[in-house]
């Protein structure tokens, strides 16, 4: 390969801009320069190879390319609330033989039978995630997946819920590590807020997990153990990427910081879930494109799992079948006839990709500051100057909704001359913050 490529000659910035510009046949140059107001980025769709100063490779520091040197292999993560034992245990079964190998079961009621959710479920074989209402509940789930319990995990999310403090868990955890500390990026990204906000936070909040849990006796090895995140994604493919890739390299700098002993403690483990701004309900088949994009923008960024939550999981109609086995189908697809699992990071290198990484970055990075500097998050005054900030963002992408700056297919433009006849439930709101949707706000304005 080397060898092609002294074929040619190289050709110089200058050269090729001025070629580019002859292409463009009298159209504006700063056509390729692009705008983004809400994120405030400005780049353009053109770079060359000087622009270029790092050359990173898979598996090494700051692991903006990721800890994976072998296969992008991944977990195909299905969605499973527990409001009926034997039929949370049923539909496990079912998305297992389906074609799932990872599973996040959320408790939606109290004082739950986990052995019969959990009946004929081989743990050892599955990545399991657990959102759970009590001490009680881990215990009783420690107990049955006693065996195994390094596929098995918890999302307690200290910032939203003051039930619990992370204090309560160090007895549990220490001698044996596992995810149980949430950082849930998931909830400011479908409350409106911008890539970079979304980094910032889960920086600051998993920094101040590694503080508490180190204050509790932790190393630094023990405590990055025991975090995990969950990460939404949007529409913009190229963003989301360089959002995820960001977000390794600044994790992998804070961990850095505190003299790991081992390389794996770099890692941020990380769950990408396909939410609900940008679907519809009353033109479905449109939201298997938006899933599938969003999906492959996550698995090029090298996530560890995807949850893809069924498109109509807040319709008054309930979930259809074809919405659950579509959110399993498309990442199988994309690993079995696609792919997608066998080349990591493969838009690394890309000059314009690598350039949005940076830039998001160093907004990041700045927001993280700025939340340090001020308290961080579990100061209340903090966290309603950052909620603030979000409400913000999310008001401007609603008024470039309204304004036609921004059309989506089934929603604002192109309506479905058949539509379906739903309605939205409330999506849970998030630190307060209600969720974005776009979909909603165009029936209440037609409305």
């Amino acid at each position: 390969m080397n060898s092609f490529f002294k074929e040619f000659n190289p050709v110089g910035k200058e050269e090729w801009i001025e070629k580019i510009h002859a292409d463009l046949k009298g159209k504006d140059p700063s056509l390729l320069d692009h705008h983004d107001t809400i994120e405030e980025l400005d780049f353009s769709c053109v770079y060359h190879v000087s622009d270029q100063t790092k050359h990173e490779t898979p598996g090494g520091f700051p692991f903006t390319r990721g800890l994976k040197t072998k296969l992008n292999d991944w977990k195909n993560t299905a969605f499973v609330q527990v409001m009926d034992e034997k039929e949370a245990n049923s539909k496990i079964l079912h998305f297992l033989m389906s074609g799932a190998d990872g599973l996040w079961i959320v408790a939606k009621k109290e004082n739950i039978n986990w052995k019969v959710v959990l009946n004929e479920v081989q743990l050892e074989h599955i990545d399991a995630q657990f959102s759970v209402n009590s001490i009680k509940d881990v215990e009783a789930i420690q107990e049955i997946a006693s065996y195994t319990s390094n596929s098995v995990h918890f999302n307690f999310d200290f910032l939203a819920n003051n039930d619990f403090k992370l204090s309560d868990f160090v007895s549990i955890y220490k001698s044996n590590q596992q995810r149980f500390a949430l950082v849930n990026g998931f909830g400011i990204q479908q409350s409106g807020g911008t890539t970079w906000q979304e980094v910032g936070f889960c920086l600051n909040a998993g920094h101040e997990y590694l503080v508490q849990l180190m204050d509790e006796g932790l190393s630094i090895d023990e405590a990055s153990a025991c975090i995990g995140f969950h990460i939404g994604i949007g529409s913009n493919y190229f963003y989301e990427i360089a959002k995820i890739r960001s977000l390794r390299a600044l994790w992998a700098k804070i961990i850095q910081a505190y003299s790991p002993e081992h390389k794996c403690s770099h890692n941020c483990s990380i769950t990408a879930v396909i939410g609900h701004t940008n679907k519809s309900l009353s033109d479905p088949h449109t939201n298997l494109l938006r899933q599938t994009t969003e999906i492959m923008s996550a698995l090029c960024a090298g996530v560890e799992n995807i949850v893809t939550l069924p498109h109509d999981l807040y319709s008054d109609q309930g979930i259809t079948e074809i919405s659950e086995r579509m959110a399993i189908n498309i990442p199988l697809v994309l690993k079995e006839e696609s792919y997608f699992d066998k080349v990591i990071d493969p838009l690394g290198g890309s000059y314009t990709l690598e350039t949005l990484t940076d830039m998001i970055g160093q907004k990041s990075w700045k927001q993280f500051q700025s939340l340090e500097g001020s308290g961080g998050l579990f100061n209340i005054g903090t966290l309603d100057t950052f909620k603030g900030e979000i409400r913000s963002k999310r008001s401007l992408r609603e008024k470039a909704f309204l304004a036609g700056e921004l059309l989506l297919i089934g929603i604002n433009n192109y309506s479905n001359p058949e539509p379906v006849l739903s309605n939205w439930l409330t999506i849970p709101t998030y630190l307060g913050m209600d969720a974005l949707n776009y979909e909603r706000i165009a029936k209440t304005i037609s409305a």
